[in-house]
């Protein structure tokens, strides 16, 4: 089927999660192109939700207990391995509300980039903030360009994003030096070609991620026209690290991955690619990945 879509949604203990997967299909122009994979990470009170979410309709569960998870990027990992070919592939949070159309808009976009001779581009961003206790009235019309929020350990740790002024007068996505994910539109070839590392926790996996796929020749883009929205107060989620009292020993462990990455030592699957390194993405992006200070941007 032309325009066949891989959907994957990491979610844990998310009231949340009905709601977006109802939303998410019930907004797409096409849902019989959505293939949805959700690594649905439960404890026995969230039992009742599976029938709800069968009902939905093209929905693919991996049931895993909340005990046994082992955060964010693994359940990424489990799902990336799920691709069956789809020729488009999206990776979401379980958060989310949609504009009416968004698949065949972001489809549009990203076609638009290959066809401007962008050949691996990835439309990526934070999307502006919607309130489930208030919807739709509580969602902000915004575009957000990603930055820097935060450095620990002499090295970027956090991310926020900043509105762009003026984006309704955008013509086209705005390169990007990093990736959301809470929200990655990318062929389904990057599901092979940039594999999620399990053993990255949470902290600083955008940036990994950013870092790993640039490497790989991927040019990101944020997207200028609205697409959706995310939920950023976790109100109505508990966190991996709220239940996993070893998260921080599994963080440090983390944290040096990261620091074998962004020093370009890190090898195989997870590491980096061959057609640009480190320095050439700190040169694009204007900063270092360890240490302080920036360095000249050569965009």
């Amino acid at each position: 089927m032309p325009g066949r879509m891989y959907v994957q949604i990491p979610a844990y203990r998310d009231r949340e999660l009905v709601p977006t997967v109802a939303d998410l299909l019930r907004t797409a122009t096409h849902p019989d192109r959505l293939r949805v994979a959700i690594a649905w990470q439960h404890d026995a009170r969230e039992a009742p939700l599976e029938s709800a979410l069968r009902r939905l309709g093209p929905v693919e569960l991996t049931k895993i207990p909340a005990a046994r998870s082992q955060g964010c990027n693994w359940a990424r990992h489990l799902l990336q391995q799920r691709w069956d070919g789809e020729p488009y592939t999206l990776f979401l949070d379980s958060h989310h509300r949609f504009v009416a159309g968004w698949d065949e808009q972001v489809i549009g976009l990203f076609e638009a980039l290959r066809g401007a001779g962008i050949r691996k581009p990835i439309l990526t961003g934070y999307l502006p903030p919607y309130d489930p206790a208030n919807d739709p009235a509580g969602r902000v019309e915004a575009i957000y360009r990603m930055d820097v929020a935060e450095r620990q350990r002499q090295m970027v740790f956090r991310l926020t994003g900043h509105a762009i002024r003026g984006w309704r007068r955008l013509a086209s996505p705005v390169p990007a030096r990093f990736a959301s994910l809470h929200f990655l539109f990318a062929a389904g070839s990057f599901n092979e070609e940039v594999p999620f590392d399990p053993a990255v926790y949470f902290f600083a996996d955008e940036v990994a991620i950013a870092l790993r796929a640039y490497s790989r020749g991927y040019d990101l883009f944020h997207p200028h026209k609205m697409l959706g929205w995310h939920l950023y107060d976790r109100a109505t989620r508990v966190t991996h690290w709220d239940d996993h009292p070893a998260w921080r020993a599994q963080n440090d462990r983390s944290f040096e991955r990261l620091r074998a990455l962004f020093s370009g030592s890190l090898g195989g699957p997870y590491g980096l690619g061959t057609a640009r390194t480190v320095a050439d993405y700190e040169t694009f992006a204007g900063l270092r990945l360890m240490g302080s200070g920036s360095r000249t941007c050569a965009s």
